[in-house]
């Protein structure tokens, strides 16, 4: 990085709103109760959720798993990467556990694994509270008990394939819990999770390529599409959705999309008072990464500008192979972007949505 970068990096004030952890299934065991402790521990495959066998190590370029722990994000993505306050993802693929008791299980000892070894010996770390949708009472129950903790200032969810999808009612009462302790939603997809074993598997797709490029934006678009199905922004005007890993690019289609088929068919979502670019415009935003390489920059300011600098924030997906170094898109940014404008991704937005 050239000492210009640098300095410009080191006089910003950066918000990463998409910071992952890698739990070891052994660690985690220590806060959770039998019989699924030894179900962590004890398993053949060391874990029990399934592995999509997608070939994630680039060919074999890099580690197929990178360990994150809390000296390594404050080291080197804190000190090296000029990042103030990471927002630390706790458990994303909770959604694959078939067991529902499981489930709820890993849910609490994964906020406490995350509260305990990361969030109270960090006070520039924030957190955000991973929740169990196969059971929503369960998932509500969660954001009360750990709510109320300074650093955690979010709920997470996975939101690949959840059955029914995340606007159906019964999980209102998740929705419910989160904006009585005024708690931000994230949503966010995995790769591993785009499994379709019957009748075609994988979807009939043969390559990580194609799982990548689906995945996260298709998961986001079926939520979105729901959540507005069902009314949840208008049953919930204290909340606020935020998308994570599916970059920008998507949310115009579906703002002006979903804008059209209301219009001609609003009995099929009755509850909806305003068209939902005007929700999307209030509650909803989208996280950076990945940003997209359009061969024409300038064409990446114009979507930016469409969607609205106040509905963007910042997010590295750090550790992850594909992760967006903050240089690129700070680099981007001052030279295409207000500086106003520039503060809002990087800073504000997040420091305002999250209550930093």
């Amino acid at each position: 990085m050239s000492s210009e970068r640098s300095l410009s990096l080191k006089k910003s004030t950066i918000i990463d709103v998409d910071v992952h952890l890698q739990i070891k299934p052994a660690e985690v065991a220590e806060y959770i109760e039998e019989p699924y402790k030894s179900i962590m521990t004890k398993s053949h495959i060391g874990s029990p959720f399934p592995d999509s066998g997608w070939d994630r190590s680039m060919a074999g370029k890099i580690e197929r798993r990178q360990v994150c722990g809390p000296e390594d994000i404050h080291q080197r993505l804190c000190e090296e990467f000029h990042i103030n306050h990471p927002i630390i993802n706790a458990f994303g693929k909770l959604g694959k556990a078939s067991m529902t008791k499981l489930a709820v299980s890993l849910m609490k000892g994964y906020n406490d694994v995350v509260l305990e070894k990361y969030l109270d010996g960090y006070d520039h770390f924030y957190g955000l509270i991973t929740v169990a949708m196969q059971d929503p009472e369960a998932a509500a129950e969660e954001i009360y008990r750990v709510g109320d903790e300074k650093q955690f200032i979010g709920v997470f969810m996975d939101n690949t394939g959840p059955n029914p999808p995340l606007g159906d009612p019964r999980y209102d009462v998740v929705y419910r819990a989160a904006e009585d302790k005024g708690l931000p939603i994230s949503y966010h997809a995995y790769d591993s999770g785009f499994i379709v074993d019957f009748p075609r598997q994988n979807a009939a797709l043969e390559t990580f390529f194609s799982i990548h490029v689906l995945t996260h934006p298709y998961a986001h678009m079926l939520t979105m599409t729901s959540l507005f199905e069902h009314g949840v922004p208008e049953k919930f005007p204290g909340l606020k959705f935020i998308f994570l890993e599916g970059g920008v690019t998507w949310l115009p289609y579906m703002m002006y999309r979903l804008n059209k088929i209301h219009s001609i068919r609003r009995f099929d979502a009755p509850m909806l008072k305003k068209t939902p670019e005007e929700y999307i415009r209030d509650q909803f935003y989208v996280s950076t990464q990945p940003i997209g390489e359009p061969n024409n920059q300038d064409d990446m300011r114009k979507i930016m500008e469409v969607i609205g600098y106040d509905r963007i924030m910042f997010s590295s997906d750090y550790p992850h192979f594909d992760f967006d170094h903050p240089e690129g898109l700070e680099k981007f940014l001052r030279v295409n972007v207000p500086a106003k404008d520039r503060k809002r991704v990087l800073e504000t937005n997040a420091r305002g949505v999250y209550g930093i």
